[in-house]
């Protein structure tokens, strides 16, 4: 259980093991944060560049490295609509576009949490990473679940059954993309796919066994409970009364929830539960919560979990313990205890086995061996003396901005650039302008300009391009802000989300002019080339101790100042024990002299010191 202001356990979580590196990796997500995704490179680079809370620390050269080196081996499936307005504007967002694959499933939502990660070490296996989380990729201060399951890729002929639900989910997956899918995350899916089948996954105490169980996909199915099941307990934010009932029909259950959830349901749904639970106020670290909450993505489909989807207060955690005999079996992951969640979302969810003396019911409310459970967090409770007053003017207006999200993230838009002498047009295009009327608002801008700079999308519905001028070319983006607005004063209701669009005709030395704009002088640029070549993270405060005398304005001592740093002592020490290290410094060399600004960042004399060290390098090769 990941308690609210952990992020670092989450970041821990994608770290490679011990002297393996990150090759490839897939994760999926409901809700996504830019600047919480642009942390997960950091993780992968065994950099540690966070707060104790989580919170990413302001490190643009140790940013940069890390994202040139892992963004490209991601590829994250997104519920289209669910990315959520950045509080802060980054040039680096622009490192994310690729790795980031909007999807959309007819009828329900998007909205499950994992991630496949394959790691890679000379001479090793190959091994891999499973986690089945409740968390999307967000700030969101909340308790959530986490399950980790490692194993290596096995050289055997069959595949492991158990192991098949988890690749065919993998392979589903582009097919639900909104866009054509680019070629290298098309070759991601089919290589984790294969390997996957032949993982063996090493089982954590104290679990005997486990099943992958993904839902809402044609070939997947909502798993049963076990036969002879006696003893439920549901913990679940979201919860709706027609599930609930049905839940409870299988055996006596308990039910764990958000107050204002519990506060919708009626007393006849409560009443089939022999406890109903609470999560303190004080357990769900909102008090330190400064973070802009997780966006909901649209729901697609006309149900009763639509009207639940606010930002989760405290817990966001999806568990199912069932107790039957000796045994308990319990589901982790990502399916709100819904309609929607069990019968017409994209869900993942994991079942694990083992004894109810060491996982049951009792054991996770109460704790075993002198630890304390999860009761310690709960409060049992109470049904208000009086009915939640329902706001109809609000609902309506929630209901009338939701339709229009709805038809502005199915819209066919595009971003096209132009030049214009120096600097660049951004114009946003639709294919097709909607038929419907909404009586609701829409603007809209780039997540590169202020929110100052957004226009009406009325326009748009029009066939009219809205045009944002005079950009460099650290303005241009795929990322489209939009906030949508029902109704005035009290009673408006706002949503607020972000698309990520087809970006056409962006020019080919964009990415190399963010370079030089992100490594503005030769110190930085210094910094970025000791961290191509200390490929372990743990080094990274050697890496300060180098660059202390060139970064620090008390000890700068002009041009002289970055010679002092033993750069050939460096490169020399990479070769003899890494050269592979090498080639980074190299693709960074190229393509910082694709512009004469990146040129100049390059230190005087640098090619003395590094054209024969490279020269070594190439010999090696032979």
């Amino acid at each position: 259980m990941l308690p609210p202001n952990r992020r670092e356990l989450y970041l821990s979580a994608l770290r490679p093991p011990s002297g393996f590196q990150l090759d490839r990796a897939i994760g999926t997500t409901y809700s996504l944060d830019l600047m919480t995704m642009l942390s997960l490179p950091l993780s992968f680079a065994l950099l540690d560049l966070t707060d104790p809370d989580g919170r990413l620390r302001r490190d643009p050269v140790a940013l940069l490295h890390a994202l040139r080196a892992y963004a490209n081996r991601l590829t994250i499936f997104c519920q289209a609509g669910g990315i959520a307005v950045p509080a802060q504007r980054h040039p680096l967002y622009a490192h994310l576009e690729e790795a980031i694959v909007p999807v959309r499933k007819k009828g329900g939502t998007f909205h499950p949490k994992i991630w496949a990660l394959r790691f890679t070490s000379p001479g090793e296996p190959v091994r891999y990473r499973f986690l089945c989380l409740s968390r999307n990729i967000t700030g969101d201060p909340s308790w959530d679940t986490l399950l980790a399951l490692d194993g290596e890729v096995v050289e055997r002929q069959r595949a492991f059954a158990k192991n098949h639900p988890l690749a065919e989910f993998l392979v589903a997956l582009p097919g639900l993309a909104t866009d054509q899918l680019h070629e290298r995350h098309g070759q991601a899916v089919k290589l984790l796919a294969d390997e996957l089948r032949r993982v063996r996954f090493e089982l954590p105490e104290p679990f005997d066994d486990y099943e992958f169980c993904p839902m809402g996909l044609p070939g997947f199915r909502v798993p049963d409970l076990p036969e002879g099941t006696r003893r439920l307990l549901v913990v679940s934010p979201f919860v709706t009364a027609s599930f609930l009932k049905d839940l409870a029909e299988e055996a006596p259950a308990i039910l764990i929830s958000r107050e204002e959830s519990l506060d919708a349901l009626d007393a006849a749904t409560l009443a089939k539960f022999q406890q109903v639970f609470a999560i303190e106020d004080s357990a769900s670290g909102n008090d330190e919560a400064t973070e802009t909450p997780e966006t909901p993505a649209p729901s697609l489909n006309p149900s009763d979990e639509a009207a639940a989807q606010t930002a989760p207060q405290g817990l966001h955690a999806k568990l199912y313990l069932a107790d039957a005999g000796w045994d308990s079996d319990l589901w982790t992951g990502s399916a709100n205890a819904t309609s929607a969640g069990f019968h017409h979302n994209v869900e993942f969810l994991t079942r694990l086995t083992g004894k109810k003396s060491k996982i049951g019911i009792d054991v996770f409310l109460n704790g075993v061996s002198g630890s304390k459970g999860f009761s310690q967090f709960l409060l049992p409770y109470q049904i208000p003396k009086s009915p939640p007053v329902v706001n109809e003017v609000a609902e309506q207006n929630a209901k009338l901005a939701e339709e229009l999200r709805t038809l502005i993230v199915a819209l066919p838009l595009r971003f096209e650039v132009a030049r214009e002498e120096k600097l660049y047009r951004l114009a946003l295009r639709t294919l097709a302008p909607p038929s419907a009327q909404i009586n609701a608002t829409a603007i809209a801008w780039p997540v590169t300009l202020p929110q100052s700079a957004a226009q009406p999308m009325a326009p748009l519905f029009s066939s009219n391009d809205l045009v944002f001028d005079n950009l460099s070319s650290q303005g241009l983006t795929a990322f489209l802000a939009v906030i949508v607005t029902a109704g005035r004063g009290e009673n408006a209701v706002e949503l607020r989300f972000v698309l990520k669009l087809p970006l056409v005709g962006v020019p080919e030395d964009r990415f190399e002019n963010l370079l030089h704009h992100v490594l503005s002088d030769q110190a930085n640029v210094l910094r970025y080339l000791l961290f191509l070549i200390h490929h372990d993270g743990l080094q990274s405060g050697r890496i300060t101790d180098l660059v202390t005398p060139v970064l620090d304005p008390a000890k700068r001592r002009g041009a002289n100042s970055v010679a002092s740093i033993p750069l050939l002592e460096e490169l020399s020490r990479a070769l003899a024990t890494q050269p592979e290290l090498l080639d980074g410094v190299q693709s960074l060399v190229a393509d910082l002299r694709k512009t004469v600004e990146g040129a100049a960042l390059l230190p005087r004399n640098f090619d003395s010191v590094w054209a024969p060290i490279w020269r070594a390098r190439e010999a090696l090769r032979r």
